[in-house]
Formats: structure tokens, C-alpha cells, sequence
């Protein structure tokens, strides 16, 4: 018997035969899969909040078809199609198992109904002897008085000869029933336009902004003032005049009527459905091309093919496909009929002194059920309701969360127009954690992700799971990391300096600003012309030209060669183009700062997700051999305390100085300066000649003595 859904809901609902139940519980017990999925079929269909899957559209699933594939009277391609969309949305999920309990109860226990109890509830329906002027009808016998037998009304001579003649050409009673029959259906239509108008004669409207208020309910907000939404009061707490539809307020009406809501009480709408990221790839906005002064460059790249830069007079932007914005680009995007704005913002460390995060990675999905739907990657980007019509904004941001191996995704309402939230993801490699030759290994966690939210205008509710949170003014700051998978407020608020738009820091070395802006705008001029690639390529092989020249001049290569070595490392990072880097890293005679880039910038990228570390090892084996490839990823990755602990790692690494390849000479000796730091007055350089290599590595083993821990240094006592 197959360890399918349909059967993990057999068993968990007890409908299996006892010898089925032996068999999936014993795949249960070491399917690891198996035992979280039970888990969470628990825990969706106690879950609060959780709307019902739609019948149509994307993510639509039949009533029918759930039923059929519950009877398993449904085709295997249909039946894997259910699973899938089960398997990926909470929401069919809890639909799928709440049936199958449902009938579970109802078809395996049904109620007994007793004989006097139908007797009871076929007499509070009045038969044909309600009927007004109806001639009593014939008596019946006994055998007409079996409830369980079906009458044939059409075979019912009673009740077919009874019916009374409607029309003028009948007596006046038939004419009253006539006039009776209208006005019945004159009330059926006024009842049906009541329900339909809701408030106020019914329960408010779902579409109708909720408000819980402190206070009884006396003090509650009028009518007027619910449908005025909250985002659209100015900072006196009135309505704008431009907008507000309202008659004007008599005086005195203030007195009656005034009451301060707090943001926070604000109820948001209903959390739409989760469904999986849409692939459809089709037309979703505009990318808003800046002017020469700030030169933006936006690549864009199909899920087959290479990125390619989006220029012209606002380029279509597609959905389904990946948007990158390189460092040192403020790329706006405004999509399609929805009113948000969409900005991604790739970094320049040099301008903002925020080294987290880099270029700004995305992609947009169709969704008719939020306004906006994209998935962050990494970087930062600001999301901001410009609809003119001053209602508020739902926009759905999905990430990956590395250490489950699994998307998750946050609702943000944007309360009224000009509303605007920063969100940014950057990760870092677990400081505790080696390299895992098997990925699958389970004792392997993968790098820590990080998620900020920022009130960046006015205010907004972030909505997570059963939880809805509030970005204000007093509460700017939102954080979640994957360790824990828990959205919250931090205890100390911290504001980064480039947080606000009036303006970036001021740095000290206005030098180093000025050459990587125009390291940027060189890229950003060659690119126009040639494939992001090809401009790269350009600017690293001037840059690998002139630095001999330089270095043997001065010592030093200059600001321009540096800055443009620099964004060209970054770039090709962003890119997802490792394999220049590597060479650089590996390369003879390559200046040890830029060694250091290269080295930052392959670690920035290894920690993206926990896919990152295979796929640069088979990038490496290219060059490498499969020991060296392997040596290589382990010295990627920080030395845990363990091994840190172990004098054994400390003899591999003075082994390392002197290894054939340059990378792993690099490698060894950075982690070697930082577990002891007194090494670094030892001269070394992994470019030198064999026998000052010995000469270091001699240094080096008396420094550590073979089997021995390095010395703590003493805590030095502060002189008075």
C-alpha cells in the first residue's frame, strides 16, 4: 500500500483496515516527510483565519474533484495535480483533510433516526389541507399513512382537481389571489435588495473597513466615519478636503462623534488565500528609466536565457521572469492598473554605509487576489500605494527561509495612498556550521536568512500567519530570521543611517564615494550598448592591464582601478557569474585586497540560500580537482568552535601555506591570522616562492608546536 495523501488521511482519521494501518504507520515512523506533513494537517485545520480555497481561477479546485479524488474515482494525473496543490497551499490542505473528517464521522457513524421523530418533522410541513376553499380530500387508509413510501403528486387527482382557476375570467376570490401572488413577490424582491444593500440593515460588508474601538459601544465611530479609511487622515487627525465625500459637520458635532482610534486597533482586511507563486509570464508594469544623472541599470532575464538590460521609454517588465538592480541603481517599476510602486533598490555600501546588502533581486507574479505579488530574492526594495483613489493596498512579498527549505511569504496592507514599506533580506553564513560534502545530511541547518521591514511613510500592518503587526512611526521596525521563522518587534530600535530619504551620511572619504559612483556610471554607459557580461569582461581586463603597471610604479594600484575592480566583482556576484571570480581569487599575482573582494563577495553569495554551496562547488571542479574542489568549500566556511578547539585543524591549516594552488594558500592563511592574530607579524604572501613559503611555515609550527592550542593573551590591566 502506497504512502500517498489520500492514505495519510485514512490514517490519521482511523478508516483503515487494521493490517493497512500496521503498514502506513511503519512507513510513517521513518519517513521524516511524512511525520511533518501529519503535523501540519493538525495544525491547518485548527488554524484560525483560514479562508476556504477558491472554485475558479488560479488556484481553483472543483468541490467535485475534491470529493472524487476523496472516493478515489479521479485519474493518477489528476490525483497528483490535487496533492500538489494541496501539498504547496495550507488552505486546500485544511479543505482536503476537513472533508475527509467530515465524512469520516458521517459515513462511518451515522445518526439513527427514530420513527416518531420523522413523524414529528413531516408534520411542521402543512400540506394541500392549507390550501384556502380546498374541499376536504378523501380519507385515507392505512397503507397512505407509511411515511416511508413516495408520493406521486402528479398521480394525485386531489390535488390537480383543487387548484382554483386564476384569472379575470374567475370569481373574485381567484382575482385576490392573483393580487395576493404579486404583492408576495413585490416583498420577495424588496427582502432580496435589503440583503443585498448590507449595512445598514444587515452586518457590514466585508469590503467595509472594521474598527474596534475602546470604550462601549456608545462611543463607537458613526457611520460616515467607518467608510472614511484611517490612512487618509492628515496629521491633525481630519479628513483631506480632496477626498472626503462627506457633507460638512454641524457644530457640536465634534463633541458627539470624536473618538481616537489607535493604528494599531485598526482591523485589517481578510488575509487572501495562499497559493503558489504564479509562472505566467505576461506584461506586469513599467520600469520608470532615471535620467542620465543617476544612470539605473535594470536587467531582467526569462527563465531561459541571459539578462538582459531593460532600456527604451518605460520598458515593459514581465512577469515570471527574474529583475535585477546592481549596486549602485535605484530602479522604479509602477505596475499595471494596480497603483503600486515598486522600487528596487541596489546599494552602494560606498554612499550608505550599510555593508548588508548589495544589489536588490526580484520577481513579480500575477495575482488577482492582492495588488501586488513579488518575491524577494535578496537585497532591498520600498513598496508604495499610489493609488489616487486613497484606498489602501495589499501586497504579498514570498522568501525563501533556508534553513526549512521552504518559501514563506508575508501580507502588507498599505494603509492609504502614499503609504510605503521597506523590506530587505540578507544572509550570513552560520558561524557554527562546516561545509556538508551531502546536502541531505541532517545535521546541516544552512546560512542564516534575515528579513527588516521599515515604516518608510505613514503606516501600515504586516500580517503573518495568525498574527497582525503594525508599522508606524513608534513602531518603525519589523525582523525575522530563519533560525527561529518568527516575525517581531526588536527590543531596541536602531534606526540605519540611510533609512531616510533627505539624504545619506556623509562620509569622511569623499574620494572613495566619488570613484565608486563613477565606477558605476562607467559600467552603466558600457552596458547600454553590450551584454552585461561583455561590459564586465571590458572593465576587468583594463583594470588587470593596468594594475602591473601601477602596482610596480607606486606599490599601490590607483582609486580608479581599485573602485572599477571592486564593482565589477560585485557585479559579476549579482549576476550569479562565479566563475570569474573564483579565477580571480586563484589567480598569480592578484593583489591581496582584491583577493579579500573577491573572497567577501563569494561568501555574500554562498550564504543566498542553501543551494548556493553545490552549485559553487561544481563551478570549482571546473578548475579543480574533486579533493581541491572539496578543500576549498571547507575553507569557505568559518572554523566552528569544535574545530577551533582541535590542534589538529591548526597544523591543516599551516599545511595549506604551502599548497600547490593559490586559493587554498589564501584561504589558510586568512583563517590562520584570525584564530591567532599574533601570527601576523610573520611575514608571508601566498605569491611567494617556495622556499620563503617553508621559511613561513617554519614560523608558523613554532609559533603553534604541533598537538598544542593556541596561548589566550592576558587581559592587559589599564594603567593609572
Amino acid at each position: 500500500m502506497r504512502l500517498t495523501l489520500r492514505t495519510l488521511l485514512s490514517y490519521l482519521d482511523d478508516t483503515l483496515e487494521p493490517s493497512q494501518a500496521k503498514v502506513i504507520g511503519a512507513k510513517v515512523a521513518v519517513s521524516e516527510q511524512a511525520r511533518d506533513l501529519m503535523e501540519r494537517i493538525k495544525q491547518v485545520t485548527r488554524r484560525r483565519k483560514l479562508t476556504t480555497p477558491p472554485t475558479s481561477g488560479p488556484g481553483g479546485m472543483d468541490a467535485n474533484t475534491i470529493a472524487e479524488y476523496l472516493d478515489n474515482e479521479v485519474t493518477p494525473e489528476t490525483a497528483t495535480e490535487v496533492e500538489q496543490i494541496c501539498l504547496a497551499s495550507d488552505v486546500h490542505l485544511a479543505e482536503l483533510a476537513a472533508c475527509h473528517q467530515i465524512l469520516t464521522l458521517v459515513l462511518g457513524e451515522p445518526n439513527l433516526v427514530p420513527p416518531s421523530a420523522k413523524q414529528r418533522m413531516y408534520g411542521l410541513v402543512n400540506g394541500p389541507e392549507s390550501i384556502p376553499f380546498r374541499k376536504p380530500a378523501k380519507t385515507a387508509s392505512k397503507e397512505d399513512n407509511d411515511l416511508s413510501s413516495e408520493i406521486e403528486l402528479d398521480h394525485d387527482d386531489t390535488v390537480r382537481m383543487e387548484m382554483p382557476s386564476v384569472g379575470f375570467g374567475g370569481t373574485g376570490r381567484n382575482i385576490g389571489v392573483l393580487f395576493g401572488g404579486v404583492l408576495v413577490v413585490c416583498l420577495l424582491g424588496f427582502a432580496v435588495w435589503v440583503l443585498s444593500k448590507g449595512y445598514p440593515f444587515g452586518p457590514p460588508t466585508p469590503e467595509l473597513p472594521q474598527y474596534i474601538a475602546q470604550g462601549d459601544k456608545k462611543d463607537a465611530p458613526k457611520d460616515d466615519d467607518k467608510k472614511k479609511p484611517a490612512a487618509d487622515k492628515d496629521k491633525n487627525g481630519t479628513n483631506d478636503k480632496k477626498d472626503d465625500q462627506t457633507p460638512p459637520k454641524k457644530d457640536g458635532d465634534d463633541k458627539k462623534t470624536e473618538i481616537k482610534i489607535e493604528k494599531s486597533k485598526v482591523v485589517p482586511p481578510e488575509v487572501p488565500p495562499y497559493l503558489p507563486a504564479s509562472t505566467k509570464y505576461q506584461p506586469i508594469g513599467k520600469y520608470v528609466v532615471p535620467d542620465l544623472k543617476e544612470p539605473g541599470v535594470l536587467l531582467q532575464k526569462p527563465v531561459k536565457g541571459g539578462w538582459q538590460r531593460l532600456l527604451g521609454t518605460n520598458p515593459a517588465v514581465i512577469s515570471g521572469f527574474t529583475l535585477l538592480s546592481l549596486s549602485g541603481s535605484k530602479s522604479v517599476i509602477n505596475l499595471d492598473d494596480t497603483g503600486i510602486e515598486l522600487t528596487l533598490w541596489g546599494n552602494l555600501p560606498e554612499l550608505t554605509l550599510d555593508g548588508f546588502v548589495l544589489e536588490s533581486r526580484a520577481m513579480l507574479h500575477v495575482n488577482a487576489l492582492v495588488d501586488a505579488d513579488v518575491t524577494l530574492e535578496r537585497g532591498r526594495i520600498i513598496l508604495r500605494n499610489n493609488k489616487k483613489t486613497g484606498k489602501g493596498a495589499i501586497v504579498r512579498v514570498r522568501f525563501n527561509n533556508p534553513t526549512l527549505s521552504r518559501e514563506e511569504h508575508l501580507d502588507i496592507v498599505l494603509e492609504g495612498s502614499g503609504s510605503a514599506v521597506i523590506v530587505e533580506r540578507f544572509c550570513g553564513m552560520d558561524p557554527e556550521e562546516p561545509f556538508f560534502f551531502d546536502p541531505e545530511d541532517k545535521l546541516r541547518k544552512g546560512p542564516i536568512a534575515h528579513l527588516r521591514l521599515f515604516a518608510y511613510e505613514q503606516s501600515a500592518t504586516v500580517m503573518s500567519a495568525d498574527s497582525d503587526f503594525p508599522l508606524t512611526a513608534t513602531k518603525p521596525i519589523l525582523q525575522w530570521r530563519s533560525r527561529t521563522g518568527v516575525l517581531e518587534t526588536p527590543e531596541e530600535v536602531v534606526m540605519p543611517p540611510w533609512f531616510k530619504s533627505k539624504g545619506a551620511p556623509q562620509m569622511k572619504d569623499t574620494l572613495s564615494r566619488d570613484k565608486a559612483v563613477a565606477a558605476h556610471k562607467l559600467l552603466a554607459a558600457l552596458s547600454e550598448k553590450k551584454a552585461i557580461g561583455t561590459a564586465l569582461d571590458e572593465i576587468l581586463q583594463t583594470v588587470q592591464d593596468n594594475a602591473p603597471k601601477e602596482i610596480l610604479a607606486g606599490k599601490v594600484v590607483s582609486p580608479d582601478t581599485y573602485n572599477h575592480w571592486r564593482h565589477a566583482i560585485r557585479s559579476y556576484a549579482a549576476t550569479d557569474d562565479l566563475a570569474r571570480i573564483v579565477e580571480q581569487l586563484g589567480q598569480d599575482k592578484t593583489p591581496i585586497y582584491i583577493r579579500g573582494l573577491c573572497m567577501q563577495a563569494i561568501e555574500q553569495w554562498m550564504a543566498l540560500g542553501r543551494e548556493q554551496d553545490y552549485a559553487l562547488l561544481e563551478v570549482l571542479k571546473k578548475n579543480y580537482k574533486q579533493g581541491e574542489s572539496i578543500k576549498i568549500m571547507e575553507l569557505l566556511h568559518p572554523i566552528s568552535t569544535q574545530k577551533a578547539s582541535d590542534p589538529d585543524t591548526y597544523q591543516h591549516l599551516i599545511e595549506g601555506l604551502n599548497n600547490e594552488r593559490v586559493a587554498i594558500r589564501v584561504l589558510s592563511h586568512r583563517h590562520l591570522i584570525v584564530l591567532v592574530p599574533t601570527g601576523a607579524k610573520i611575514v608571508y604572501d601566498p605569491d611567494m616562492l617556495v622556499p620563503a613559503r617553508v621559511t613561513a611555515q617554519k614560523a608558523w609550527t613554532t609559533l603553534m608546536p604541533r598537538g598544542q592550542l593556541p596561548k589566550t593573551a592576558a587581559p592587559t590591566k589599564d594603567k593609572k
